[in-house]
């Protein structure tokens, strides 16, 4: 397997990650600490989905014990789950398997929102907990407050799939400026979006240094099925849990990783559908139900059956990657030099081992 990454200086990392047996990478030479890889973006089915509230659907199926076995069968060394909005995925976890805790980092992906153009952004905070995650929904609202309350508290955090909600709510520049200034760390790495997305990333990262600033990138698969999880990781030193959040907080971290492309992203979605309808027929499933959420499940059917989940994908993968290419060419324009000096280096080039 070859891989790459991005190393916080901005140059090419490459060498083997962990592999499925466990044992760990090492930097160049096999010098320096072994390096632990996570997939810093994973969800469950405690992820609920904003957009179909009225079917009762989630975004994801995906039990949390599956999610860990799945994620140490693809060599992590530690498991983050980061459901939306809730730690409730990783605490039935650890209510089933209190063994695990030592390699279980609770996370959550926190929707917010910039106040002055109503753009939501997802903020992903690790080492969460039941307290922490209360005042995390209380902060929500307002994405500068938010950030404020997690730097105040020290928590790691970085922003997840910048260009992912970018509408061109700001001009390009002005919306980079606005990440850089908020965030330290974002997410170059996501497996489940175009690969435009994560070039743009990778480049304002990039701007970001050239301004002098520190910025650091992280990777995770956003998986929503099991399939993907893997596909980004973010590797760091670090014996144990604590430790390795501390070395992604310092920036010593390398993302590796490749993009699931559309096909398997559009099989993923229809996974999930498929498994939203099997749950109606079990006792679980039909206790969430209601006698309009039934009404609202059968007429989802044919939405489904002309293509409209197709369609809405399509518009927001090609959406994404459209915008993300308008990003990324005003980062160039704003540096002719530096673009001519600069070039995103190849990140995964083949699939994960299971």
């Amino acid at each position: 397997m070859r891989e790459g990454g991005i190393v916080p200086g901005g140059a090419t990392g490459r060498g083997p990650a962990p592999g499925a047996d466990g044992s760990p990478a090492r930097t160049q030479g096999e010098a320096g600490p072994a390096l632990r890889k996570v997939d810093l973006h994973v969800h469950t089915a405690f992820s609920s989905f904003r957009h179909l509230k009225f079917l009762r659907a989630r975004d994801s199926y995906n039990d949390p014990l599956s999610v860990y076995e799945r994620c140490r069968a693809v060599g992590c060394d530690y498991v983050a789950i980061t459901d939306h909005d809730t730690i409730d995925g990783a605490l039935d976890l650890l209510s089933r398997r209190g063994d695990l805790e030592p390699t279980v980092i609770i996370g959550e992906e926190v929707e917010s929102f910039f106040p002055e153009t109503g753009q939501w952004v997802h903020v992903n905070v690790l080492g969460v907990d039941e307290a922490i995650h209360e005042d995390l929904q209380r902060a929500k609202g307002n994405v500068y407050e938010l950030v404020g309350h997690l730097r105040s508290r020290g928590l790691v955090h970085f922003l997840n799939h910048p260009l992912q909600s970018y509408r061109m709510q700001r001009k390009p520049m002005r919306f980079v400026e606005d990440v850089l200034d908020l965030f330290t760390h974002v997410e170059l790495g996501n497996g489940t979006l175009p690969p435009g997305q994560n070039r743009a990333a990778a480049g304002i990262l990039e701007y970001g240094r050239r301004m002098g600033l520190e910025r650091f990138g992280v990777g995770g698969s956003d998986a929503h099925g099991l399939r993907p999880i893997g596909t980004y990781v973010t590797l760091a030193p670090g014996d144990d849990a604590r430790s390795w959040l501390a070395s992604v907080a310092a920036g010593s971290c390398v993302v590796v990783g490749r993009e699931i492309g559309l096909m398997e992203l559009i099989g993923q979605v229809y996974g999930i559908v498929g498994r939203y309808y099997r749950r109606l027929g079990t006792a679980e499933g039909r206790r969430e139900m209601s006698p309009a959420n039934y009404l609202a499940a059968a007429g989802f059917v044919p939405i489904c059956l002309v293509g409209v989940p197709l369609f809405m994908n399509l518009l927001s993968y090609f959406g994404t990657q459209g915008l993300s290419e308008v990003v990324r060419r005003s980062l160039l324009r704003s540096d002719p030099e530096a673009a001519e000096r600069s070039c995103v280096p190849a990140i995964l080039q083949d699939e994960p081992e299971a």
